[in-house]
């Protein structure tokens, strides 16, 4: 099945009616009450070159869970998004270690570039740093990817820019800076066309903007979306529906 043959798939999951929005649509808060301190690594990755039956494109693309588990979450983000920020340290880790590191969930991460100037730019980060830590330890790219939104202000978007991401890449151990910046200068177009599928990808299943999800029930070719940082008490719900259908 081509690019084209899942993008028209994917409309008709939604069209049909197998794509259903759980906990009442959008759950955008208006404010943030502050981190957690908790980053979410997980225990397992799985390394993949493949494209999902739903459409997704795995290679290049963080994988964190057992290969064979029944339900994907394709969770689009940006790292200048507050509610992604909120979704990483309140939702995320409870469902890592109760999805996630049993076998039940596949996390892919993906990119949706659309809060500000640096959005992309930080994008670009993000793929070199996995480009250089898949191979060797994935769950480098994890601790990186809790660091950046750590280092999120509350004040906008003005604190992302080049120097606070070579910070981050340098204080990750792990991590070559070397190598992310030969990366970036050398293959920014590349990951700029990874990110722009990611994005593709999304809009084709109607999610606007960050954060949002599909639930994807693997055996059964059933989906459901979620746009927004909702409780973890949702996505819960959420999660046990698509494996239930």
């Amino acid at each position: 099945m081509d690019a084209e043959d899942n993008i028209t798939r994917r409309r008709a999951l939604v069209a049909g009616g197998a794509t259903v929005a759980f906990g009442g649509g959008v759950a955008y808060l208006a404010t943030r009450s502050g981190s957690s301190g908790r980053e979410y690594v997980p225990s397992s990755f799985a390394t993949n070159d493949s494209t999902t039956g739903y459409g997704v494109e795995l290679a290049g693309r963080p994988v964190a869970g057992d290969s064979d588990a029944q339900v994907d979450i394709y969770y689009w983000t940006d790292y200048l998004c507050p509610f992604c920020k909120r979704f990483e340290t309140e939702t995320l880790p409870k469902i890592g270690a109760n999805y996630i590191d049993d076998g039940t969930v596949r996390l892919v991460s993906l990119l949706y570039p659309n809060i500000g100037e640096y959005s992309m730019p930080a994008a670009v980060w993000s793929r070199c740093v996995w480009q250089q830590v898949a191979d060797d330890d994935p769950s480098v790219f994890w601790n990186w990817h809790g660091a950046a939104f750590e280092a999120q202000s509350e004040s906008g978007d003005d604190w992302a820019n080049e120097e606070t991401f070579d910070r981050i890449t340098r204080q990750t151990d792990g991590v070559s800076v070397d190598a992310v910046r030969d990366c970036r200068e050398t293959r920014s177009d590349a990951m700029r066309e990874t990110v722009s599928v990611d994005v593709d990808t999304a809009r084709s299943s109607d999610i606007q903007g960050t954060p949002g999800f599909v639930l994807y029930n693997r055996k059964s070719d059933t989906a459901g979306k979620m746009v927004g940082a909702h409780p973890y008490e949702t996505f819960s719900k959420a999660i046990d529906r698509v494996r239930d259908a």
